[in-house]
């Protein structure tokens, strides 16, 4: 009497079930490092967008501290140095109400030219 055959292909689907199952986990590492990827980029875009504006409002409203603007709505101009390097902002100072103000900030475009930021409001003597 024959002991029996030894059974072949063991090795082939052993094989098959490490490679599929090496690729499950590859595909879930990767769709988390790549949401991660995703988020910081988004997040390096908007401060990069944000980098001169949020400065140009702040000087802004510093700016509306020291008086009121001579005229509604008031446009100037600043200068400030980014990480891209110096970009130009005009910033608008707009009252909405008695003694409340709204100060916008954004990028000046080509065509425009408005007069620079003053260092005060205050009337000069």
């Amino acid at each position: 009497m024959r002991a029996g055959t030894p059974k072949r292909g063991y090795a082939m689907v052993m094989a098959l079930v490490f490679i599929a199952l090496l690729l499950s986990i590859y595909s879930v590492a990767y769709r988390q490092v790549a949401a991660a990827l995703r988020i910081e980029t988004a997040r390096t875009l908007q401060r990069q967008r944000d980098e001169g504006s949020l400065q140009a409002l702040a000087r802004g409203l510093t700016l509306l501290e020291t008086g009121l603007p001579p005229e509604d709505p008031y446009v100037c101009a600043v200068t400030i140095g980014t990480s891209t390097g110096e970009r130009s902002f005009t910033v608008t100072f707009t009252s909405e109400a008695e003694g409340r103000w709204c100060v916008h900030a954004a990028p000046t475009q080509p065509p425009d030219s408005p007069e620079p930021m003053p260092v005060s409001f205050a009337a000069e003597p």
